[in-house]
C-alpha cells in the first residue's frame, strides 16, 4: 500500500502540531488526520491503521474509550503526559506507550520502533489495482467469495487478488488461522469469539465451519494466555 491512514487524538493544538510533524517524518507514506476528542474520532466512522491517542482528551479518558476506538483501528499507541497509567493502558492492539515529556528525537525513535514492528512492508502481492506492499501483521483476513479472493486490511481497505488461492495465501501468511474452506483470519484482530462466530474489532463477523471450530478456539486461547 502506497498510502495508509493514521490519526492523532489530542485536544492540545500544540501537541497536535508536534505529533503531526514527527509522525509525518516517521510515516512519510501515511495520510494523517487529527481529532480533538475521542467522540469526534468515533463520529467520523473511518478506519485507521494507527491511532496516536492521548489518555486525557478534554473530559474524556482515552483508556476507557480505547475499546470502542479499537473497532476503528488496527493499532493504538498512547502519547500522553500520564506515564503513571502505563499499566492500565496495555491491551490487545496497543502497539506502544510514549510520553510527551520525551524529546522529539525520543518520540521519533519510539514511533520508528512501532513502524518497524508493524508497518514496514516485507511482502508484496498482486491485486486488480496493481502490486501492493505490506507487513503481514496488517492483514485482518482473507476471504474467497465465489471465484474471487480478497485481502482485507480493514473495512475501507480491501483488495481483490489476482491469480491466488486460499491454500497459497495460507502458505505465504502462516500466522493466519484457517476458519473454513474460504477464509483465513488474523486472530490478533478478533474482539470476541464463540463456537459459531468471530467478531473482529471493526465489527466484521466471520463464521468458522463445524470442522474448524475447536481448532480456532484453541489457537485463539493460546494467543491470549
Amino acid at each position: 500500500m502506497k498510502q495508509y491512514p493514521i490519526c492523532i487524538i489530542d485536544d492540545s493544538e500544540e501537541d497536535q502540531k508536534r505529533l503531526l510533524n514527527i509522525a509525518g517524518k516517521v510515516f512519510p507514506e501515511a495520510v494523517c488526520s487529527v481529532f480533538s476528542s475521542c467522540s469526534e474520532f468515533l463520529a467520523s466512522s473511518s478506519y485507521y491503521l494507527l491511532v496516536l491517542l492521548d489518555i486525557q482528551v478534554a473530559e474524556e479518558d482515552g483508556i476507557r474509550c480505547s475499546q470502542e476506538i479499537s473497532m476503528h483501528a488496527s493499532f493504538i499507541a498512547y502519547v500522553t503526559s500520564f506515564n503513571e497509567r502505563v499499566m492500565d493502558a496495555f491491551a490487545p492492539k496497543v502497539a506502544g506507550f510514549l510520553t510527551k515529556s520525551m524529546t522529539d528525537e525520543e518520540l521519533s525513535a519510539g514511533l520508528q520502533t512501532i513502524r518497524n514492528r508493524y508497518f514496514v512492508p516485507s511482502m508484496q502481492i498482486r491485486t486488480r489495482t496493481g502490486v501492493i506492499s505490506f507487513h503481514p501483521s496488517m492483514v485482518q483476513y482473507i476471504s474467497k467469495r465465489g471465484r474471487t479472493i480478497y485481502i482485507s486490511f480493514g473495512k475501507e481497505m480491501e483488495y481483490q487478488l489476482v491469480a491466488e488461492t486460499i491454500q497459497h495465501c495460507q502458505e505465504i501468511l502462516p500466522d493466519l488461522c484457517r476458519i473454513n474452506q474460504s477464509e483465513l483470519v488474523n486472530l490478533d484482530y478478533v474482539r470476541s469469539i464463540t463456537p459459531e462466530e468471530l467478531e473482529l474489532y471493526d465489527g466484521t463477523r466471520l463464521f468458522p465451519s463445524r470442522r474448524e471450530r475447536r481448532h480456532v478456539q484453541e489457537v485463539f486461547l493460546r494467543r491470549i494466555q
